[in-house]
């Protein structure tokens, strides 16, 4: 006997494929946005990080004294950097700079890693400096740095 047709069997066997193909690729599909998202976190702290790095060094370049006022960094040009732990930003002059801010801390010079064993020693007491510790997160992804800013451009010293 010759039937045409689908069988229940065939039926069977389609809807079995279907779901197994549909759960591999959203399993795919999801690991594939959480290699994305981690990616993505990385590049966002590092844009970050440089965005602080440039405006700092622009401040310290325009400068001639450098203050730890209250957690607050105050150049001589009158940029001033506050971190406001609430809302997890870093502004300068009121506008913001910095976002995904984990932590923002000045800290000692003595904190600074990979750094020659004269460093301290050698450093020109009549700059001012100061160092900094910046913790950025995004997307699950963590960067750590800290950031070593003397004041002047050294032309007109």
């Amino acid at each position: 006997m010759n039937k045409k047709g689908l069988s229940m069997v065939s039926m069977l066997v389609y809807v079995v494929l279907f779901f197994s193909f549909s759960a591999f690729a959203v399993g795919m599909s999801t690991n594939m946005n959480y290699q994305t998202l981690s990616e993505k976190g990385t590049i966002v702290n590092n844009e970050q990080l440089q965005k602080l790095q440039y405006n700092l060094l622009n401040s310290a370049k325009k400068s001639t004294t450098i203050e730890n006022i209250s957690g607050k960094i105050v150049f001589s040009n009158n940029d001033e950097y506050t971190f406001v732990e609430s809302d997890k930003k870093i502004y300068k002059n009121g506008g913001i700079i910095a976002t995904d801010v984990e932590s923002f801390k000045i800290i000692d010079v003595s904190d600074l890693e990979n750094t020659p064993e004269n460093f301290t020693s050698n450093l020109d007491l009549n700059l001012d400096y100061v160092c900094v510790e910046v913790i950025f997160t995004k997307y699950s992804q963590t960067l750590t740095e800290k950031i070593f800013i003397t004041v002047g451009d050294g032309i007109n010293a």
